[in-house]
């Protein structure tokens, strides 16, 4: 066991060689203008963060049956190589918080400039409202929190994270976007954080060498349960207005079923280093507690605490999901349709498909994770 996890640690070094030989320059479109040379610009706007300094008086108008706030403001750039440049723009707002429609002086906003590609005039508009800054301090008291109840394992699990992430954003998002099969790419890159989450955060002992097997040996339950859900509900990754936006990527086609298929495995992945580690630390207790039970007592034992694990992930799981879809269950009720007509909607099947794949792959860890730790803890004299 020792030799496996040292192999798999160190074949996880190698990443770094393929996330570098994945990126790519960034994408250029090229306009010809008659007989005269190509023109190339960069696809994406620039963008920069700043401060409303002036603000007038906005006005609600109606468009197309839908009501958006008007507003006038001057803002300073406060940032990048036109730091200082005031500009005055209008603001435009599609919310329906009233005490939230119009901006106010010393707000800050994301201002954006587009190059036209003909005749090179720029132009600037107040992008979306600047939320970074609420972002950090909210972040800052969840680091401070997990910090002060749960010490150096607390920051040992912002470590993993950070790791995780990391493997998420260099190297299945570039592979992905390059051309790479998203499944297996998703698969490759979940094997890395499953490494990274569970050991960095609960260090090496028996108990991680545990869980991180079990979540290993379920993951591939996963990826079976996906593949027949995803492939017998004939989902294609279009549910999504991401998804579909995906369809016209300047980098080429993606395969969306793929990313689907990548994407399910990724988050059932996020709750089952939570029970694989729970349960087998539960088994490590029970043993501690009582070292003289056999196996099947162990088992037993393990499997009734795993129950009630079960019970309140799976429901915390539906919740999650529910959550996350509540918009669009409204606008099922408000554009009334037949029960079967909605549920049959590839849309809202994607996140049935998420849910109950999420759903049986936890309750298979449960005695996986139970009955290797039993068989590992039983074996083991105190």
């Amino acid at each position: 066991m020792k030799k496996f996890i040292i192999y798999a640690v160190l074949s996880l070094f190698l990443f770094p060689g393929i996330v570098f030989t994945s990126q790519e320059e960034v994408t250029t479109s090229t306009v010809v203008l008659g007989n005269g040379p190509d023109v190339s610009t960069p696809i994406a706007d620039v963008f920069f963060k700043a401060k409303v300094v002036e603000v007038q008086k906005g006005e609600i108008k109606e468009e197309f049956g839908t009501k958006s706030f008007f507003q006038n403001v001057k803002v300073e750039l406060i940032d990048g190589d036109l730091k200082g440049k005031q500009l005055n723009l209008l603001y435009e707002s599609r919310s329906n918080a009233e005490d939230q429609l119009g901006l106010k002086m010393g707000e800050k906003v994301v201002v954006g400039r587009s190059l036209n590609e003909f005749d090179t005039q720029e132009t600037y508009y107040i992008a979306d409202v600047y939320r970074l800054h609420a972002l950090l301090w909210f972040f800052l008291f969840f680091i401070f929190v997990a910090l002060i109840f749960a010490g150096k394992h607390g920051m040992h699990a912002f470590i993993g994270l950070g790791l995780s992430f990391f493997v998420i954003m260099y190297f299945i998002v570039p592979k992905i976007i390059s051309g790479s099969n998203p499944f297996l790419i998703s698969f490759v890159g979940t094997m890395a954080i499953a490494c990274f989450s569970i050991y960095v955060a609960h260090g090496i002992k028996p108990r991680t060498h545990i869980a991180f097997f079990s979540t290993i040996v379920t993951i591939f339950i996963s990826l079976l349960l996906a593949y027949i859900a995803v492939h017998s509900m004939r989902l294609f990754g279009l549910g999504s207005e991401e998804a579909f936006y995906l369809r016209f990527s300047p980098k080429g086609e993606i395969n969306l079923q793929g990313l689907l298929l990548g994407g399910i495995i990724i988050g059932t992945l996020g709750i089952l280093d939570d029970i694989t580690t729970a349960q087998a630390a539960s088994v490590d207790e029970i043993h501690k507690a009582n070292s003289s039970l056999s196996f099947g007592e162990l088992y037993k034992r393990g499997l009734s605490v795993g129950k009630e694990h079960i019970i309140s992930l799976v429901n915390t799981l539906v919740l999650a999901y529910t959550g996350a879809s509540f918009p669009l269950l409204l606008l099922f009720n408000i554009y009334q349709q037949p029960i079967w007509l909605t549920l049959n909607s590839e849309i809202l099947i994607e996140e049935i498909a998420r849910m109950l794949v999420g759903s049986i792959s936890l309750i298979f860890a449960v005695p996986i994770t139970t009955a290797l730790a039993a068989y590992v803890f039983s074996r083991k004299k105190t």
